[in-house]
C-alpha cells in the first residue's frame, strides 16, 4: 500500500474502534504525524499499532492495558527506532507551507484582479505586489504553522483537565513573533520595491505552484 492507502485504511479502523480506545489512538496519531520520521514509516506503524488495538479490543482489553498509561513515552520509544526524514524529504517539509501559501495568494490576487476588470474598477492597485508582502507570507506562514503543529504535540498527553488551560508564556512567544515579523514586514516595505503583476500572470503562478506543490510534495 501507498501513503494515501494506508492513511485510507488507517481510517477505516478508526471507526471500528469504542471511544475509550479511538482517543487514546487519535493521540498517538497526532504524535507520530507531527514527528520528524518518515511518512511511510511512521503510517506503517500507526497500522500495526491499530490492528493492535483493535485484536486486544475484540478480547475485552483497553488501549491503556495494551500500551500503558503513558501513550507519549511509549510513541517516544517507537518513534526513535524509525528512519527520520533527511536529504530532500526534509527540505519538502520545510518548503511546502510557504510554497503553498504563496501558490494561493497568487490564486486571491488572480481573482480579485479578474473581478476588478470585469467590474470596471482600478485594476492597476490590484496589479501591485510588495515583495515584502510576499516575504510575510512565505514566513508568517511558516512559523504560524509550526507553532500549531508544536502546540498540538505538546497538548496531546497533557491531562484531560488541564487540555484547555491557557499557556501564557507559550501565548505571549506566539504574540513576540508576529509582533517581529510584522515590524520586519513595515521595515521592508520601505527597502522593496513593488512589483506589477498583471492577473493573468498571476493566475500562471498559482497554476505552477499547484503543478509544482502536486509534483514535488505529494505523497507517492
Amino acid at each position: 500500500m501507498n501513503t494515501k492507502q494506508m492513511i485510507k485504511e488507517n481510517n477505516r479502523l478508526q471507526d471500528a474502534m469504542n471511544p475509550n480506545n479511538l482517543s487514546y489512538y487519535q493521540d498517538m496519531v497526532v504524535y507520530i504525524r507531527s514527528s520528524s520520521v518518515q511518512e511511510q514509516k511512521g503510517e506503517e506503524l500507526l497500522l500495526e499499532i491499530a490492528q493492535h488495538l483493535l485484536d486486544a479490543q475484540a478480547k475485552g482489553k483497553s488501549a491503556e492495558e495494551v500500551f500503558g498509561s503513558d501513550p507519549e513515552s511509549y510513541c517516544k520509544e517507537l518513534v526513535e527506532q524509525l528512519p527520520k526524514m533527511k536529504g530532500l524529504s526534509s527540505l519538502q517539509f520545510h518548503l511546502m507551507i510557504p510554497w503553498v501559501a504563496l501558490t494561493w495568494f497568487f490564486f486571491v490576487q488572480a481573482l480579485v484582479g479578474f473581478i476588478t476588470m470585469w467590474a470596471g474598477g482600478p485594476v492597476e492597485r490590484m496589479t501591485q505586489v510588495r515583495i515584502s508582502t510576499l516575504i510575510l507570507i512565505a514566513g508568517g506562514s511558516y512559523v504560524l504553522i509550526h507553532a500549531l503543529l508544536r502546540w498540538m504535540k505538546n497538548d496531546t498527553f497533557k491531562p484531560e483537565e488541564n487540555k484547555r488551560k491557557v499557556n501564557a508564556r507559550n501565548i505571549g512567544i506566539y504574540i513576540a513573533i508576529t509582533v517581529l515579523i510584522l515590524a520586519a514586514g513595515v521595515w521592508l516595505g520601505r527597502l522593496l520595491p513593488v512589483l506589477t503583476v498583471a492577473p493573468w500572470i498571476s493566475l500562471v503562478i498559482f497554476l505552477i505552484g499547484i503543478a509544482g506543490t502536486k509534483l514535488l510534495f505529494s505523497s507517492k
